[in-house]
């Protein structure tokens, strides 16, 4: 049991503290149910819990942070790409607090093998267009161009069905240009993109699309910045689900990421300088403390100011 901070769970805007037994969250509320449950409760001192951040499109090779530099920094899961041989070497080398949804690299030679690992796979745009049938597994499609991306969302468009059933995923590693949002948005496919690139975020959540973020930073706040501010930037809370819940919908878990009675007991602990509530309206005031707003607050993201610190939880959750 923690007390004494702040809790970011849509179930309770105002929670202080929080509980877990047997990996779920048994609790979210004020400190004196907790006390009264649990008197030898964690002090939190002021600081703030949050369900834990998802790298949604690590690909292996060269240069990718490990299980460890992830963990630290703040991150419970990773969805990760590459060869079967950098997979089971990055899995086997994870620590325990790290959750991870695989997705092993296959060509367009070898489309049959795309069942393995729970029916997970990954693929290189230009094999899979050269599959003669589209996969009956969830497939992850890293796309490395916009002229890639119209291509791949051509050969999608006749079997729409059969993506969305079996949760394709677009990795984008490139700016998107504005004359694909559309197209994205109706496809019913998640993607996987990179907001410190310039990209059409607004646009893109306007359109509907299932965006979530790959991280070439060094921590996933800064990527979350990255997606707040600039000409196309996107609300806190949106640019923090996508970091979160939106990233576990694309691995065809919806119910991960939130912190609420009952939800998998992954939550991170932060030292932040002060929380806030963007308003979406750019006529008014760009943050808001006022707790009357009923909407739970998150670190304040301007460029002055510091991104939280990560801090151990004192005991495994």
């Amino acid at each position: 049991m923690y007390f004494g901070g702040d809790v970011y769970s849509s179930v309770d805007p105002f929670a202080t503290a929080l509980g877990s037994k047997d990996g779920k969250v048994s609790f979210i509320g004020s400190d004196e149910a907790a006390l009264a449950a649990d008197p030898d409760a964690i002090n939190l001192d002021g600081d703030f819990l949050t369900p834990g951040f998802v790298h949604a499109g690590l690909v292996l090779g060269g240069g990718d942070p490990d299980g460890n530099r992830l963990v630290e920094s703040g991150y419970t899961h990773a969805h990760i790409l590459g060869s079967a041989e950098d997979v089971e070497d990055f899995q086997a080398r994870a620590p325990k607090g790290l959750r991870i949804v695989a997705y092993p690299e296959i060509g367009s030679d070898d489309a049959g093998s795309a069942d393995q690992v729970e029916g997970r796979a990954s693929i290189a745009a230009g094999d899979f267009l050269g599959l003669d049938e589209m996969p009956e597994t969830a497939l992850y499609i890293q796309v490395e161009s916009n002229q890639r991306l119209g291509e791949v969302l051509d050969r999608v468009r006749g079997q729409a069905a059969l993506a969305q059933r079996n949760g394709y995923r677009l990795l984008l590693d490139f700016s998107v240009e504005e004359e694909f949002v559309t197209p994205l948005g109706y496809s019913g496919i998640a993607i996987t993109l990179d907001p410190a690139q310039p990209q059409p975020l607004a646009q893109l959540l306007s359109a509907g699309a299932q965006v979530s973020w790959t991280d070439s930073q060094d921590s996933p706040w800064a990527t979350v910045r990255s997606a707040v501010v600039g000409e196309n930037g996107i609300g806190a809370r949106a640019a923090f689900n996508a970091a979160t819940r939106f990233a576990h919908r694309a691995a065809g878990n919806p119910d991960g990421g939130v912190l609420a009675p009952g939800a998998d007991a992954d939550f991170v602990r932060w030292q932040v300088e002060r929380l806030v509530v963007q308003v979406a309206d750019a006529r008014v005031a760009a943050w808001s403390t006022d707790p009357r707003s009923g909407t739970p607050g998150l670190p304040e993201l301007s460029s002055d100011v510091a991104l939280p610190t990560r801090i151990p939880l004192g005991e495994d959750v």
